[in-house]
């Protein structure tokens, strides 16, 4: 029981995060991750470490962007003790700041959780692009405002 309760809470970490990503909350974004946490984008830069340093990167890659989704796909889970690892395919639409196009992209989270004080935390998220496709503008996007979102508890950012 203990070990689907985990995998449960591994599953909430990616959910809450592409929530986040979605409602651009750089805070919700960050705070899936333990105070010592990496992200990184092989082939684009060193690790980030640190949660305060994620947070940093994450407000100015939304800083970036007039208009980003992202869908979490398939998911898999194997927790050992304290210790977890995942993967999650994902795809994602987006929009530069000022640009003319679109670039849709499919990638790969591959993740390394650890249960922490404040529950279970990214330790290491890992992304790979593994294709991109820019799209033709089509003409001006139309933006609306983001809801009122009901209250969530018990996901991190939340």
């Amino acid at each position: 029981m203990q070990n689907a309760q985990d995998e449960l809470a591994v599953r909430g970490l990616a959910a809450a995060y592409s929530d986040a990503v979605n409602r651009r909350d750089a805070e919700g974004m960050a705070a899936v991750f333990a105070a010592d946490g990496i992200i990184e984008k092989p082939g684009h830069g060193d690790p980030v470490h640190g949660v305060e340093k994620i947070l940093k990167r994450y407000r100015r890659l939304q800083s970036e962007r007039d208009f980003l989704c992202q869908m979490i796909h398939s998911g898999i889970v194997e927790v050992d003790g304290d210790r977890a690892t995942a993967r999650w395919w994902f795809s994602e639409l987006k929009k530069p700041v000022g640009g003319d196009g679109w670039l849709y992209m499919i990638g790969v989270y591959q993740d390394e959780a650890k249960r922490t004080a404040e529950g279970w935390r990214f330790a290491r998220r890992s992304q790979t692009t593994i294709m991109e496709q820019p799209l033709p503008g089509g003409g001006a996007m139309v933006a609306h405002a983001l809801p009122a979102f009901l209250p969530l508890r018990g996901l991190p950012g939340d």
